[in-house]
């Protein structure tokens, strides 16, 4: 039988890299932070086949797939998570998934919502939509070292903080395509330029006030050149695919830089 997998392909980084990042700065990769990583997969996929049966619209433009095949695979990703998620809480007493969890569906009943009304594609769901994926981290965390410190809290923040700004860029060059030799193109661009150069000030902050390597700076303000950059080609044609690729490898860079500097 053919899996049943999420079209959103951007997402799968925004998943993952906070997770791995979080569990190799946190100790060695043990069983539990394996079976954690197996889990949130799991939870991943079951989102997709509960959006398609719960959201019309998102049905339509799946191309209408047979209501029995999306929910048999609904009920077979979420059974298996909630295994996962069982022997992680009651076997080994990772009890702090629990606030993870219900943060994830807070988090996830608001997507719906949102999908409901049509404003899944907005800047709210879509920042919404990253800042849960993000949290990853803290059960990546959690699974290593059976708690949540400052440090394990930094690191998920840094983790937002990157990847919000990478769905502000992504959409802002997309909108500013489309609204090529118009105002509004510059206006996206700009507020794409401003909210990466706030970023850069706040993770400055960071690491001014906590006292951890200047090091981490380095992918934010990377990151804020590629969103100046994208300001001034705002009216030129681009491939998505190109972009994708060009996320995925900002959003390594990212993550050695971090592995980094809190390894050092």
């Amino acid at each position: 039988m053919k899996l049943l997998l999420p079209r959103e392909h951007g997402a799968w980084g925004i998943l993952l890299i906070p997770f791995l990042t979080a569990a190799a700065i946190a100790g060695p990769l043990t069983l539990p932070v394996w079976l954690a990583l197996a889990t949130v997969l799991l939870v991943f996929l079951a989102r997709y086949p509960l959006v398609l049966l719960l959201v019309p619209g998102a049905w339509v433009r799946a191309g209408r797939p047979a209501r029995d095949r999306v929910r048999r695979f609904a009920w077979l990703y979420s059974l298996l998570a909630a295994g996962g998620g069982g022997l992680l809480i009651f076997v080994w007493e990772l009890y702090l998934l629990v606030p993870l969890a219900l943060a994830a569906a807070l988090s996830f009943g608001l997507h719906l919502w949102l999908a409901r009304r049509g404003a899944e594609r907005g800047w709210a769901a879509e920042l919404l939509g990253a800042a849960g994926l993000t949290l990853t981290a803290l059960v990546g965390w959690v699974a290593a070292t059976g708690g949540i410190d400052q440090t394990g809290f930094l690191v998920w923040l840094l983790n937002c903080v990157f990847f919000c700004a990478a769905v502000v860029y992504v959409k802002s060059r997309i909108r500013a395509r489309r609204a090529a030799h118009r105002p509004e193109a510059g206006h996206e661009s700009a507020c794409s330029v401003g909210f990466h150069l706030l970023v850069v000030l706040f993770v400055g902050a960071l690491v001014f006030l906590r006292d951890i390597s200047p090091l981490i700076v380095i992918p934010f303000v990377v990151a804020a050149g590629r969103a100046g950059w994208g300001a001034r080609r705002a009216d030129h044609a681009f491939a998505l695919r190109r972009l994708g690729w060009s996320e995925v490898a900002l959003s390594l860079f990212f993550a050695g830089f971090l592995l980094l500097g809190f390894r050092l």
